[in-house]
């Protein structure tokens, strides 16, 4: 079994050695103990042993430990502008064996990387075994799953004005139930539409009622007020479409 508590000693032991003065360093932090928290409560719902339990929230503590460092050297966190913060991630746990700190067990260390390695990419890799890919799985929508409250309660205030319109690319993947990739993003409201895509790629059900739950998605587009009329009855569509795939993706997965 694993010492949980020494885990999240050890991390905040990591975590302090960067400036926690600094709101965006101290936002990671507190970020890093929730997605620990979904992905406990995602690994319980799938009935894994608890075991794989405390595997899978230990991978939510530590999937960004590299943002620390990337944000320390690169003052973004934007991947393309600095490091790939899970590959850094991974580099920081193999370093003197320094996730030893964390799990004295060995067996998982490959599991534990390569679902930390993967949290961030816009697909999982090919070829991992089932077990791996689960927690793949488990991580991903975990941090997704932040994200959204994250948008609820940080990232726009209540009434956004836009005046700006949805980009054709981003209109058409979203049509088509594809995550918008981030370089696509050009409006406002493609980021906004950017976090809600991530509904199509989501892998429990338990995350699906974690979003309906908490009624992320109306939450969130309601905080914008669309001034042009066209772009405003798009919105209002992509909406429909939104909730209405949570409903068919959770009933059939049930």
């Amino acid at each position: 079994m694993i010492d949980l508590n020494n885990a999240k000693n050890e991390f905040e032991k990591y975590t302090s050695k960067f400036d926690l003065r600094n709101p965006k360093i101290e936002k990671k932090v507190k970020h890093s103990f929730r997605v620990a928290k979904i992905s406990n409560n995602i690994a319980k719902s799938i009935n894994l042993t608890e075991e794989e339990i405390q595997i899978a929230t230990l991978i939510g503590l530590l999937h960004d430990i590299g943002r620390f460092e990337q944000y320390t050297k690169y003052q973004t966190y934007r991947d393309a502008d600095s490091i790939d913060h899970a590959k850094l991630g991974v580099e920081i746990l193999e370093n003197n064996q320094y996730l030893r700190s964390f799990i004295k067990e060995t067996s998982y260390d490959s599991i534990i990387k390569k679902a930390i390695f993967n949290h961030n990419k816009y697909e999982i890799e090919k070829g991992l075994d089932d077990k791996t890919l689960i927690f793949c799985e488990i991580i991903r929508d975990s941090d997704k799953l932040d994200i959204f409250y994250e948008a609820d309660e940080m990232y726009w205030e209540d009434r956004e004005f836009v005046e700006d319109g949805i980009s054709e690319k981003v209109l058409k993947d979203y049509l088509q139930e594809k995550a918008i990739l981030n370089q696509d993003k050009i409006t406002e409201i493609d980021r906004v539409l950017g976090i809600i895509s991530f509904i199509y790629d989501i892998y429990f059900v338990k995350s699906f009622d974690i979003i309906k739950q908490n009624d992320y998605i109306n939450k969130i587009m309601n905080k914008f007020v669309i001034k042009n009329k066209t772009v405003k009855e798009q919105f209002d569509m992509l909406r429909k479409i939104s909730n209405n795939y949570i409903e068919n993706r959770t009933k059939n997965m049930k």
